[in-house]
């Protein structure tokens, strides 16, 4: 249920933005608003869960923002009219994005992050942990207590 809830804060924010950005100031249609929006949030939330938790907050916020701007420069170019200036519409909506991102990675990291790492640490806790037995035994030496239960045999 937590990614599901994260997914819908990302989608929600991206949308806003480039509802924002794209719609009122360079005026894409919000279909063509949605579509985008709909692909770089699937795409990014994708990113956050494997890649987000092995990096910095600061790593995966320069990536969000190169993915951001590629995926509306790319999309844009299919997509949105071919009057809008592509380069500054991509740039700006990414940099708005960015700053969203970067508060979005606090809130993955402390909400779903931490249950996992709390929970993963328990287990390999438990599995570390080592079980080890010793046999204590008054021989010493094998062959020479052999020996003289033959001799005490006799």
């Amino acid at each position: 249920m937590t990614y599901a809830k994260a997914l819908l804060i990302k989608f929600v924010m991206i949308t806003a933005v480039l509802w924002i950005v794209l719609g009122a100031f360079f005026g894409v249609t919000f279909g063509d608003i949605l579509t985008t929006s709909v692909i770089l949030t699937g795409v990014s939330f994708i990113g956050d869960v494997f890649i987000m938790p092995k990096v910095s907050n600061t790593v995966a916020t320069i990536a969000d923002f190169g993915l951001a701007w590629m995926a509306i420069y790319a999309l844009g170019a299919f997509l949105f009219d071919p009057a809008v200036a592509l380069g500054a519409a991509s740039f700006v909506s990414a940099a708005v994005i960015t700053v969203g991102e970067f508060i979005f990675h606090r809130y993955m990291k402390n909400q779903m992050f931490q249950a996992d790492t709390a929970t993963t640490t328990e287990r390999n806790k438990v599995a570390s942990e080592p079980k080890l037995q010793t046999e204590f035994g008054s021989d010493m030496d094998v062959e020479a207590d052999a020996k003289k239960g033959k001799k005490n045999e006799e």
